[in-house]
């Protein structure tokens, strides 16, 4: 997977996670980079909370037609208001182009939209590189756009970098995102933003393994803002390694609207994980959805990402690295991984390791991953901005 996805970069690589009841190994920071070269991929091993889940959130309101107008005209100023400079505009044709094959997506994936709601549309191709603000209605009433802004994804071609997952991903309790530290990396990149931006986690998916025909590979989907003083002004070209790049601007507005917070919001209540992620400034718009579209018009007939292959490759990772021979100065360490479905384990190392010589079979990827909080989530603090390169 790509280090965006963590935001670790190889040289700092901090955990191998591994599935319950697998051995992981972990390379301390002063590993040295020839020590961890590779032609392989970086990923993240695991899955995300292990605390049970809350009881599912009540259902949202449903507005009456012109209640509906009256929040999307709201939620439309509001955007122009906050995001301004970074609005982006989009040729008729290729927008009405790239929302076809969204809705075409939508369908196979079985969702309905029930209610008037928000959605994110995201347009991988090359040549668009486009976020739209959707109005998405009931039945087969076309879709409104409330703004749009331009984004980076993946860029495949070189080290843990890879295309975007194609498909429809929903925002969920299941799953919590973080808020970026805003600290340097090597590169002197601030890779998630600023102190405080959002980052929206979207789980474990696959993508297209461009080292191999017909390949896929493992990558943890996010969506976040990116260096302000170097790579924001990159946006509008395939950028990143495999996360979806956002303007500063939009971030704030994604985060204080909750265009797809809408189950986070209505259990806010319930969890004070939750409620500590979510702003306390926050005015939720009240056609707040959970959903994120990502397409690519330049390939109309991309696979979308299968999460449950996702999880079978890792585990083939895990099965494969429990098999190899580790240093002797080994801890096994009991921990609980960010997500609430699986528990964990994790190994220290005390000793560097050398990747270059552990070869995993077939596409299995290289997998790495941040630590461990209290409580069960996962603390990508500790790696936080080591995402992007200049």
């Amino acid at each position: 997977m790509a280090r965006c996805c963590f935001g670790i970069h190889r040289s700092r690589l901090q955990f191998l996670v591994l599935q319950a009841g697998l051995i992981g190994v972990a390379v301390p920071a002063a590993a040295s980079s020839q020590a961890l070269s590779s032609p392989l991929p970086l990923a993240v091993a695991g899955t995300a909370a292990s605390s049970p889940l809350p009881p599912p959130p009540p259902p949202p309101p449903i507005l009456s037609a012109a209640e509906t107008v009256d929040a999307a005209r709201l939620l439309t100023l509001q955007m122009h208001l906050a995001v301004g400079h970074s609005l982006a505009r989009v040729d008729p044709e290729v927008q009405a182009a790239s929302f076809r094959l969204a809705a075409r997506l939508l369908e196979r994936s079985g969702q309905a939209i029930d209610r008037p709601q928000t959605l994110l549309l995201v347009d991988r191709s090359p040549a668009v590189q486009r976020l739209w603000v959707i109005l998405a209605l009931p039945g087969a009433a076309p879709w409104q756009v409330i703004g749009a802004v331009r984004v980076s994804t993946g860029k495949p071609g070189r080290l843990e970098h890879f295309k975007t997952p194609v498909g429809v991903f929903t925002n969920t309790p299941s799953i919590l995102g973080y808020r970026a530290q805003g600290t340097f990396n090597e590169h002197h990149i601030r890779g998630n933003g600023l102190k405080g931006m959002r980052v929206w986690d979207l789980g474990w998916q696959t993508t297209e393994d461009w080292r191999k025909p017909a390949a896929l590979t493992a990558v943890r989907l996010e969506m976040h803002a990116t260096d302000p003083t170097f790579l924001e002004a990159r946006l509008g070209r395939p950028d990143s390694e495999a996360c979806i790049r956002i303007p500063a601007a939009f971030n704030q507005f994604l985060d204080r609207s909750g265009l797809i917070d809408m189950q986070l919001v209505q259990l806010a209540s319930q969890d004070r994980a939750i409620a500590a992620l979510l702003p306390k400034d926050r005015a939720t718009t009240r056609l707040a959805g959970d959903k994120v579209i990502v397409i690519d018009s330049s390939e109309p007939d991309a696979a979308p990402s299968d999460p449950g292959e996702a999880t079978a490759i890792n585990q083939r990772f895990a099965e494969w690295l429990a098999a190899q021979a580790l240093p002797p100065a080994v801890q096994k360490q009991p921990a609980v991984l960010a997500s609430r479905s699986q528990a964990t384990a994790v190994v220290r190392v005390s000793a560097p390791v050398k990747l270059s010589s552990m070869k995993p079979p077939g596409a299995a990827p290289r997998t790495v991953a941040a630590g461990l909080a209290p409580g069960g989530r996962l603390d990508t603090r500790q790696a936080d901005n080591a995402e992007g390169l200049p």
